[in-house]
């Protein structure tokens, strides 16, 4: 098993000053806002941390009806033989669910989601959904993440092979960021929750964007988002969730110590719960004008963070989104741990990914053995795409 290197205390360091930096702008493609470091030996907590990130995230595109991280590169812009920043008027393209495939056997689904699709999702009756909707997703890289792997030839299964072959140390930079975000198209989002009367309405309680499906431009609705950034060596990982999502808090909770005026919800005894309104602190209020986001950021709600493998107790740690992880992997709640999942993010001699773990939902601590013969992808496992 071969393991990723520390960055340089440079690095570091200037990323400190970046991140001192965008507290206050607006961050351009490749920046995140501000991440978990806020100065060298300081540091806010996971929750808030994520928060700045994802208000980074958020922030409304210059002259465009889209927010910075529709702008970043995809997985179809960054797992090519070429690989190329989308252009500002490239249409949003969304793929089915490239780890819910992976995860219930890989050999047998198509190696790479093709975009334009929007499919069923893997267990669409955990959450109540329609079985005649479908969720959309897209994979995004911010500058940093996209830079790192094209420059280091990560993008294909040759670069791969090259890049086992020389012993790579991969680690990518502090600031990376990688997005993984769900859309429902909005004529079933009236389908799958009846509280919303009208297309309009749904436009009021969602971020909505217009993506293109089976060659014609649709109007989807964003239902989750799941984070990770480059923060620590083992990253920060967090998901968000649209306020009315059936089961949003179920058996785990919901908790947010920063952006929510009630920091912790317990999950319901039934299942599929509407847990109402995430209100907001008056912490993140007042940042909300800061970045210029929009007031239907207020429906969006951080369910959690993830720092380490066990908690206090030496329980393996648990996150995951119910449309996401959920529904749309197919991968029940109490199996999914983000941080442990990507951990085992790697690929062997001939630049195949380590695909066969994901059959097993890891959670807690990584297993040495699982990596025997692969090399460590730093926690990405976009390498699935790598044609």
């Amino acid at each position: 098993m071969k393991r990723a290197l520390a960055l340089a205390p440079a690095l570091a360091l200037a990323l400190a000053l970046a991140l001192a930096l965008a507290s206050v702008l607006a961050p351009h493609a490749g920046a995140i806002g501000v991440a978990a470091k806020a100065a060298p030996g300081g540091s806010v907590s996971p929750d808030e941390a994520a928060w700045r990130a994802f208000l980074g995230m958020i922030v409304p595109a210059e002259g465009r009806h889209a927010v910075q991280f529709e702008t970043w590169a995809s997985d179809s812009d960054l797992y090519t033989a070429h690989p190329r920043w989308p252009a500002a008027a490239a249409p949003k393209r969304l793929t089915r669910s490239l780890g819910g495939a992976a995860g219930h056997g890989m050999a047998a689904a198509p190696k790479v989601a093709a975009p334009g699709s929007c499919a069923r999702p893997q267990d669409g009756a955990a959450g109540n959904f329609p079985a005649d909707a479908c969720i959309g997703e897209e994979v995004r890289h911010n500058g940093l993440a996209f830079g790192y792997m094209k420059d280091n030839g990560l993008t294909t299964i040759d670069g791969l092979v090259a890049a086992y072959a020389r012993n790579a140390r991969i680690a990518l930079p502090f600031g990376a960021v990688i997005a993984k975000a769900d859309w429902v198209p909005v004529t079933d989002i009236l389908k799958w929750q009846p509280r919303y009367r009208s297309a309009e309405e749904v436009r009021r309680a969602f971020y909505t964007s217009t993506a293109t499906l089976d060659g014609a431009a649709r109007e989807f609705a964003l239902v989750g988002v799941s984070v990770q950034v480059k923060d620590r060596p083992d990253w920060l990982w967090f998901t968000i969730e649209h306020r009315s999502n059936p089961g949003r808090c179920d058996i785990i909770g919901c908790h947010d110590s920063f952006g929510a005026a009630k920091a912790d919800v317990a999950p319901a005894a039934t299942p599929n719960t509407d847990y109402g309104a995430c209100e907001k602190s008056k912490a993140i209020e007042k940042l909300f004008p800061v970045f210029g986001v929009a007031k239907v950021w207020d429906n969006y709600c951080l369910k959690g963070t993830q720092v380490d493998y066990l908690d206090r107790k030496g329980r393996p740690t648990i996150l995951g989104n119910s449309v996401v992880e959920r529904m749309n992997h197919g991968v029940p709640i109490p199996w999914i741990s983000c941080q442990s999942c990507h951990a085992y993010a790697s690929f062997d001699k001939g630049g195949a990914a380590n695909a066969g773990v994901l059959a097993h939902t890891p959670t807690g601590p990584v297993n040495p053995l699982a990596l025997e013969g692969f090399d460590r992808s730093d926690f990405v496992w976009g390498i699935l795409s790598a044609k």
